[in-house]
């Protein structure tokens, strides 16, 4: 049971990622994924250059992943805690941990790898060339900052689970 919430999650979570793309408008918003090349084009486009969203620092974005998943993670831990067996800080411990480092892979691998780099859905309007979306640096960067972050959402949701 538990492998099947974990890959029913990150099918989910692949699904807000298709939701949050197709358009300018939506694909500002993770501007910040975006190779460095695209970013600079974005930001230099007449139309598109004047909604882009404030540049936020690596701990803002650390933080605020913190919290969101954080949250997410003991809800879902809060509500299936009986048929994921979380029955101790340890089981509960153990599970987010290998539930969101393979959230991290799987984000990695299918979502940016494969599917992010290869749709028209995350190509801006006015650059739809493949060509420009394929340097895989960003998703590598961002797969290697999820592993210590992913770590602390375990601990902290496994002590949330837990206590309640």
């Amino acid at each position: 049971m538990k492998i099947i919430v974990a890959i029913a999650f990150y099918f989910l979570y692949w699904g807000v990622c298709f939701l949050g793309t197709g358009t300018d408008k939506k694909n500002l918003m993770g501007l910040r994924s975006y190779p460095e090349e695209v970013q600079n084009r974005v930001r230099s486009d007449h139309q598109l250059g004047k909604a882009v969203p404030k540049r936020k620092s690596t701990a803002a974005v650390w933080l605020s992943n913190l919290l969101l998943f954080t949250v997410v993670f003991s809800a879902l831990g809060l509500t299936l805690r009986g048929v994921l067996n979380l029955d101790g800080y340890l089981s509960a411990f153990w599970y987010f941990l290998a539930f969101s480092e393979g959230l991290g892979l799987f984000d990695l691998l299918v979502i940016d790898l494969l599917w992010w780099r290869n749709t028209k859905r995350t190509r801006f309007s006015f650059l739809p060339e493949k060509k420009y979306y394929q340097n895989p640096k960003k998703h590598i960067e961002s797969f290697w900052r999820g592993i210590p972050l992913f770590a602390a959402v375990a601990a902290l949701s496994a002590l949330i689970v837990t206590a309640f």
